[in-house]
């Protein structure tokens, strides 16, 4: 079962289609609701539960907008490749899934991270206690193993700020090792050569001292497009010891690889209306592709020493290797200073944090430190040998760049009176960027350099419940630093560090509320994001990006989440999102030696103005069989800030089937039609490409079928 908790109002106009799904989802939550309430209010219910930070609450104490999903609903019906399965039903959260393995899902949080061209932008990633996000903002979603968690939890708005280095939210996914599943088994197998097999097993000592669980998994496509072919080997264990009451060490080790993952690339207009399918020649003659390896580990030991006391040290370390072989053209890698077409990344992180809590009877504060370092060795290469194209030529780029980030924060929560509770949290951050440039020659400078950024967010919430409802506001100030990517180039085309480039900074505020009843919960909030100096790409040429800040920017946004029951046999789920993402001043930059304005009231690229999911389950009496209706819908995306081109609105519809045959000793049974009616839509934006290849299109219809195998774990 999904538990969206948070959620937003939605409004403006739709395609027919659109607008006709989602007036029967609203109609159906209007006449259930009536039914529900006449329900026994007497029900047992637990409290959805939420981490921030490391302390679990429940949600009704949260004062901000957060969504939990459980184990359940990960896995139920999907196929468990991408987080856009399961964050599609998140609300103020859109997934643009790229059908592009090389380059990850494009994962936005109420506006922030459209602007991605490859992983997670502007959204903080954790994964049992690691950070998938790295000490400059780039993160990877590929790393949650969505077979073993217990858990993904979705915050938004200013109380996510204490997170970090993020202004779009957090991310956060654990493996709670609270209910041992035993064993399962899965496989699956669909269009265009696609399966995937995995495995999951759980462990405990007899006295419960120690626990576990390990899992696998492997996953290959065809791809539906030419030159998309993709495969990823996934392994993750979590391991937990509690050598004496009130103490835990927890291990968590995993890995990902992806060896010579085809990229498709996107196309341009003309491409895309010559084949909605299609593939752009460049991708087949520079066998355009990109290879991923990313190996961590992770120890974390807390005690809780005495009664409202407790204390905790943790560290990580992550290695991620990165081939990537772009098609960038032979002409356009001439000039001196081009970085080439074949990039070879080589990433190493080490973290450690610690810190201290006190509890109280009506409150408790906690204080904490957090330090990590990156250390990135980056190399260019020619992509082509004489006239082979596709392969490893000339060095063209060698720099050593290092990013150092020490952190301070403080989050405490207090109820003031009954029914009232407050939340405040405070973070200081001090990062340093150092690059090492190790490639000279004539025409290209020394592109050494370094910068400091020292930035606090902050935030404060408040929550008032009522009955069976609850209302919450909250307010804050976060930041986003440039990344490596972001700093390497000067934005004229100049050598040296792009020491001009500003960290982003963002004033959030909220308004939501949350209601139970009788067999469902509804929530809703409106938001609105004011920034400056919002990092936006300036030039690119010869290999070579730079980027720059804009002026000032909002989002102002409504978002709205409802589940429940109808009947014994009936369930239903709804996530809808609105905003209006602009800029507020206009801007200028330069892209091949020409000066380009981007006006004042342009809409933010790459984000739709409205979008959601609404999904209506009906069970068979006998609980045997379930099948569900999916729906997916998205409102039209300015594809550049000029706002010269858009990708059209769609609606897509999904049916999935799962069975589980009564004594069948844990077998059961799935499948899948997802893009049910065939229709040609645009999965995904790339913002701003040079080339004008912005359109990244959407899979047509596909089957999927699966079998799984669940062995019950021992009773004790």
């Amino acid at each position: 079962m999904s538990l969206p908790v948070s959620a937003s109002v939605w409004a403006p106009p739709y395609a027919p289609p659109q607008r006709l799904a989602i007036a029967c989802a609203l109609a159906l939550g209007a006449t259930t609701a009536p039914a529900w309430a006449q329900q026994a209010d007497s029900e047992a219910r637990t409290l959805d539960t939420v981490e921030v930070v490391a302390p679990r609450r429940p949600l009704s104490t949260f004062p901000g907008a957060v969504t939990a999903i459980d184990g359940d609903t990960l896995r139920a019906g999907q196929r468990q490749v991408n987080l856009s399965e399961a964050l599609a039903r998140v609300p103020g959260i859109s997934v643009l899934d790229r059908q592009n393995y090389a380059q990850d899902l494009q994962i936005q949080s109420r506006g922030f991270g459209a602007r991605s061209t490859f992983g997670i932008r502007g959204i903080r990633l954790v994964v049992d206690g690691i950070p998938a996000s790295a000490a400059d903002g780039q993160g990877q979603a590929a790393n949650f193993p969505l077979d073993a968690l217990d858990r993904i939890e979705v915050l938004r708005g200013p109380l996510a700020l204490q997170y970090g280095n993020a202004a779009g939210g957090a991310i956060v996914a654990a493996t709670d090792l609270e209910r041992l599943r035993g064993a399962s088994l899965q496989a699956w197998g669909g269009d265009h050569g696609s399966a995937r097999a995995s495995a999951v097993a759980d462990a405990v000592s007899d006295d419960g001292r120690w626990r576990g669980r390990v899992g696998a998994s492997y996953f290959q496509t065809d791809g539906e497009r030419a030159h998309a072919a993709a495969q990823r080997s996934q392994f993750d264990a979590v391991a937990e010891w509690a050598p004496r009451e009130g103490e835990r060490v927890r291990l968590v080790l995993n890995s990902l690889s992806q060896p010579d993952t085809q990229d498709p690339l996107g196309l341009d207009r003309a491409g895309l209306r010559a084949d909605a399918h299609g593939t752009d020649a460049v991708a087949s003659l520079f066998d355009t592709r990109k290879r991923i390896e990313n190996r961590q580990a992770g120890l974390r030991w807390q005690r809780d020493y005495a009664p409202g006391r407790e204390v905790w040290i943790g560290g990580y370390r992550i290695e991620r290797d990165v081939l990537q072989y772009l098609a960038l053209p032979v002409a356009a890698q001439a000039a001196p200073g081009s970085a080439g077409g074949v990039i070879d990344l080589g990433r190493g992180s080490l973290g450690v944090d610690a810190g201290h809590r006190w509890r109280g009877a009506r409150g408790a504060f906690a204080l904490g430190v957090e330090w990590a370092r990156l250390d990135e060795d980056r190399r260019g290469y020619e992509n082509f040998v004489g006239d082979r194209l596709g392969v490893r030529g000339r060095l063209r780029r060698d720099e050593r760049n290092r990013i150092s980030d020490r952190e301070l924060y403080a989050i405490g929560d207090y109820a003031p009176a009954q029914d009232w509770t407050v939340l405040a949290a405070l973070r200081h951050a001090r990062l340093a960027f150092r690059s090492r440039d190790r490639y000279f020659a004539p025409g290209n400078g020394d592109d050494s350099g370094g910068a400091d950024y020292r930035e606090t967010s902050a935030a404060l919430g408040v929550a008032r419940a009522f009955g069976r409802g609850e209302a919450f506001a909250s307010v804050g100030r976060g930041f986003e630093t440039p990344t490596a990517t972001e700093l390497a180039y000067r934005a004229d085309g100049s050598a040296g560090f792009n020491r001009e480039l500003r960290p982003a900074r963002y004033d959030s505020a909220e308004l939501g509320l949350r209601w139970r009843y009788a067999g469902g919960r509804v929530s809703v909030a409106a938001y609105r994001v004011e920034g400056e100096h919002e990092i936006v790409p300036a030039d690119s040429r010869g290999g070579r990006a730079s980027f720059a800040n804009a002026g000032r920017t909002r989002r102002d946004g409504l978002e709205l989440g409802l589940e429940g029951a109808w009947g014994a046999q009936w369930r239903y789920a709804l996530a809808v999102n609105w905003i209006d993402a602009r800029f507020e001043q206009s801007y200028s930059y330069r892209v091949q030696g020409a000066t380009r304005t981007v006006a004042a009231g342009n809409r933010v690229p790459g984000v739709p103005r409205a979008d959601g999911y609404a999904e209506i389950v009906w069970r068979s009496r006998d609980g045997v069989f379930d099948a569900a209706l999916e729906g997916r819908f998205s409102d039209r995306i300015a594809v550049d800030d000029r706002n010269t081109d858009s990708v059209a609105g769609n609606a897509r519809y999904g049916l999935r089937l799962d069975w589980r045959p009564r004594n069948a000793r844990g077998w059961r049974g799935f499948a899948r039609v997802d893009n049910l009616f065939d229709r040609d839509y645009v999965g995904s934006v790339i913002v701003n490409e040079g080339n004008a290849r912005y359109f990244e299109p959407g899979a047509g219809r596909g089957f999927t079928l699966g079998l799984a195998w669940d062995a019950v774990p021992r009773a004790d």
